[in-house]
């Protein structure tokens, strides 16, 4: 249901807190089984780390889990204490730094020249990219548990209560919200919103999935993702964490404990879909789709038609990230600290570089230039990426000359 407000809304806070909903933990911080060992492997290459920088503490003994974005020449991470530091992405050189002090914990957004951050006392915080100014604050209805995303004027933040809200993306105003009734039991996580072209898209812990008018909330359509069964509460969770993609005219999407989807955008019409289990982000391009599930087996799926292309079980059990693109590899990383990097063709294992005994956090980044990741005690990792081909200078003198 979709309401427009321009009111405070601590009755929703007060609800969120009496709330009978219990969540679980998406993930330990190690394996619950026997992790998969790596098995030597011939490395296509190597990786050169080019910096690595502390990021800020953990909070309380916990790891730093909270999603760094680039903008530009910047990349900008947060840890869970409340500091906010932006990067030269080239150099590791610190640009600024902004100490909010408070309990992040969305994981951040860089777009449009703003940075956006999400609180666990569910807070909206919205800097200026350049110097880390604060633009305004705003309070939403419970705890944010993954980025912000941005588009068309308007922020849209997601809520551990189940809700969406609509901001105005220069003032805070909130603009609209869309509340969606949680399961007795769901993991603990949500969906990241994708905003592109005026609609928002988002999973629920309902097994569904959903597309909104960024201007007012007004629901697009649905579709169900998942269905629950089984005899338990824990058997029927079918979570959708896992953030949708959209590809050319497509949606794709997985969810906890059901399928993993391909939608028409426009209508929201069954494409295809894949039995399987996932909590992370999918993967896609041109051809595949990568899944991350569970388990920790890769899955590669074509994309036009969802069959299994192929499955890749040597990282089993390893708590992988989500994929990243990087050319003809994708690039994972584990518990143990590994970023491992899988032919797209065949998913074998073709490069391995360490980062440190703590696990890597999160998805890593890849530009044209270089691979980011960060590990969960805080420290951020810059190494240059295998595919990079400086563009030579050129002799213009010598052109002329030739050319004479």
């Amino acid at each position: 249901m979709s309401f427009k407000s321009n009111h405070k809304i601590h009755w929703l806070k007060k609800a969120a807190l009496v709330s009978s909903v219990v969540l679980l933990a998406a993930c330990a911080e190690a394996p619950l089984n026997e992790p998969t060992e790596l098995a030597d492997i011939q490395e296509k290459f190597e990786l050169d780390r080019e910096w690595r920088e502390v990021v800020g503490n953990s909070d309380d003994g916990k790891f730093n889990s909270l999603t760094p974005a680039i903008w530009e020449d910047k990349i900008i991470t947060a840890d869970p204490t409340g500091l906010v530091t932006a990067f030269d992405k080239n150099t590791g050189d610190t640009l600024w730094e902004k100490e909010l002090n408070v309990s992040l914990s969305g994981g951040v957004t860089a777009t449009a020249g703003l940075v956006a951050l999400g609180t666990r006392d569910a807070e909206v915080y919205v800097l200026d990219v350049n110097d880390g100014s604060e633009q305004w604050k705003t309070e939403v209805s419970s705890e944010i548990l993954a980025p912000p995303a941005i588009d068309s004027g308007k922020l849209v933040v997601r809520t551990a209560d189940g809700r969406i809200f609509g901001l105005d993306l220069t003032s805070g105003k909130q603009l609209w919200f869309y509340d969606r009734v949680l399961p007795k039991l769901t993991l603990r996580g949500t969906s990241t919103p994708i905003a592109i072209g005026g609609i928002v898209v988002s999973g629920f812990a309902n097994g569904k999935i959903a597309t909104f008018n960024i201007g007012n909330g007004d629901l697009l359509w649905e579709q169900r993702l998942s269905s629950p069964r089984g005899g338990s509460d824990i058997s029927r969770i079918v979570d959708v964490d896992a953030s949708p993609v959209i590809y050319g005219n497509n949606l794709y999407a997985a969810g906890y404990n059901g399928y993993a989807i391909a939608l028409d955008l426009q209508n929201g019409r069954f494409l295809w879909r894949h039995a399987t289990s996932v909590l992370r982000d999918p993967l896609v391009d041109s051809v595949k789709v990568y899944l991350v599930n569970t388990d920790g087996e890769v899955e590669a799926l074509d994309r036009a038609t969802g069959q299994l292309v192929w499955k890749a079980e040597s990282l089993k059990y390893r708590n992988l990230t989500a994929a990243a693109d990087n050319g003809d590899s994708i690039v994972v990383g584990d518990f143990e600290g590994y970023l491992h990097w899988l032919d797209k063709d065949s998913g074998d294992v073709i490069a391995r570089v360490h980062l440190d005994d703590y696990g890597i956090s999160q998805t890593p980044i890849v530009t044209p230039e270089m691979i980011y990741a960060t590990s969960r005690y805080g420290y951020l990792y810059a190494f240059k990426n295998p595919n990079y081909q400086p563009v030579e200078s050129i002799d213009t003198e010598a052109v002329m000359d030739a050319s004479e």
